[in-house]
């Protein structure tokens, strides 16, 4: 009898968790951080700008932890690979910063959306992408 293995798609679906893993924890931190009530964070003047800058950190740690998880592939294969792994993560990174949006408005009474805040969340995650791509692109 030949020896059991796994079917290649389970060994695919473990890589895609186990490689997933980084950006999963840091979804998890934003999220934490969006239900929480507006009065636990603190009030600095001037305070418009330092909630766009602190978007624009947490997105882009975002993106680069999506990425973070699949840096070997990303330096090993090819141009055509590096494209398509940062369309996804700036894809994910957009939708999941969309998504954190409504829930406050919608789904959070203590806190709102706002169109300015997402905004930073798409410049965050353009810039972690970048970063990613920057750091990881030459190595061999």
């Amino acid at each position: 009898m030949p020896p059991l293995t796994k079917p290649r798609s389970v060994n695919l679906l473990e890589r895609l968790t186990r490689n997933s893993i980084p950006g999963i924890l840091c979804g998890i931190v934003i999220l934490i951080l969006t239900v929480l009530p507006g009065s636990l964070f603190p009030r600095v003047k001037p305070a418009i700008g330092l909630d766009k800058v602190a978007h624009i950190f947490m997105y882009a740690g975002f993106a680069f932890a999506c990425l973070w998880g699949y840096r070997s592939q990303f330096v090993s294969k090819g141009l055509d690979y590096k494209k398509k792994a940062i369309l996804l993560a700036i894809i994910i990174s957009i939708a999941y910063g969309g998504l954190t949006e409504m829930i406050q408005e919608y789904l959070v009474p203590t806190r709102s959306g706002d169109k300015f805040d997402f905004v930073a969340d798409c410049l965050g995650t353009g810039l972690g992408a970048l970063f990613f791509y920057l750091f990881f692109h030459r190595k061999k």
